[in-house]
């Protein structure tokens, strides 16, 4: 159950409008897509608003949910190229907390990695390789 309602929020096209218009000094416009292509499997990309068809990072990822002794476990894991990612969900504030997985690196670089992922908002802080020193990038998504 959890893997579907994580599965249906995390699908879809995500931007930062709002932050970066009002803080274009800290903030880039970025669009990020989620975009299923198989079971459980979604092509990701994140693009700059002024180069909309140049994605600067696409990868594939698979969504799985680890089952022990034939039951569920309440983690979701987004296996990734780069670097695995582990969400679970807090019932409180109605989003799944994630987080990179342990000793991960990009490019031979030390990389850490936070996300809330909310059912119309996605928030992703990744300090190291990219720095991101300012904190949380807020992404909105978008209804077509």
């Amino acid at each position: 159950m959890e893997i579907d309602i994580f599965e249906e929020w995390f699908e879809g096209e995500f931007d930062n409008w709002k932050q970066a218009s009002a803080n274009p000094t800290s903030w880039a416009h970025i669009y990020v897509k989620h975009e299923k292509i198989d079971d459980h499997k979604f092509l990701t990309s994140s693009r700059y608003n002024y180069q909309p068809d140049k994605p600067y990072r696409e990868q594939v990822v698979e969504v799985t949910q680890p089952h022990v002794l034939g039951a569920h476990v309440s983690i979701i894991i987004v296996k990734n190229p780069a670097c695995d990612m582990i969400f679970s969900y807090i019932e409180k504030g109605k989003f799944f907390l994630g987080h990179s997985s342990v000793g991960c690196t990009w490019k031979d670089k030390p990389l850490e990695s936070q996300v809330k992922l909310f059912k119309d908002r996605y928030h992703t802080w990744d300090k190291g390789y990219w720095q991101g020193s300012e904190g949380y990038f807020h992404f909105d998504k978008s209804y077509k």
